[in-house]
Order: C-alpha cells, then structure tokens, then sequence
C-alpha cells in the first residue's frame, strides 16, 4: 500500500529527476507481458536506430549515456531525461525525444536506452 502511495506521488511530481525517472521505466519495463515487451523492444530498436543514423560521425565521442522517456499514449514524448554528457548522447536524446517511439503505451508510460560502447 504505501509502494502505491510513493508511486502515485512520483507521478504526480511536476520535475523527476533522472534516478527517479529511470526507476519509473524500470518499474514499467519488468511488468510488462510478453507481447507489450516485445512490442517495446521493435519500437525501441527503430527509434535507436534511425538516432543513432542521425547522430553519428566519425569523431564522436563513444561514452556510455542512458536516455529515459516518458511517453504519451500515441508514443510522442512527454519529457525526457539523459545521463551523459558528450554531443552524440545529446544528440541520440534529442533524436528520440522528437520521435518518440510507435505505439500505444499505458499513461503514464517510462522507458530507458542504455548504451555502452566496446572497452565502455
């Protein structure tokens, strides 16, 4: 009962910060069945990869950065978090957070990208 109540108040919080937003899409990601999962995974993996398409170069900066997004029913973006700091993961941030990702999601509806990188 009082996980319920700590929930609701993280949800009516006008400003999360970005440990409580990834804890959110934690929370929402392992309570998932099957079908919704996979049907993450699809979307997550074409809105990382067109991100990614649209933010490379051959002088970026590979650090590992994790994005967090809140999302709307229709998939578009309520709000967004980036641990990280190089020029690619604000790119790849602002990227999805543009796109948002296809589909219909429960509100409200958090999810993470975590990237790591070769030697990272």
């Amino acid at each position: 009962m009082l996980a319920g109540f700590v929930f609701a108040a993280l949800l009516a919080a006008p400003q999360l910060d970005f440990a409580q937003a990834k804890a959110l899409a934690d929370r929402n990601e392992a309570n998932l069945g099957r079908l919704e999962l996979s049907q993450l995974l699809d979307a997550q993996r074409h809105a990382l990869d067109e991100a990614v398409k649209a933010c490379a170069n051959p002088s970026a900066e590979l650090s590992r950065f994790t994005v967090v997004l809140s999302l709307n029913p229709d998939g578009s973006t309520a709000g967004s978090w980036l641990k990280g700091q190089t020029t690619f993961a604000k790119c790849v941030r602002e990227r999805l957070a543009d796109t948002g990702l296809a589909g219909h999601w429960p509100t409200p509806f958090y999810t993470s990208f975590e990237l790591s990188f070769d030697g990272d």
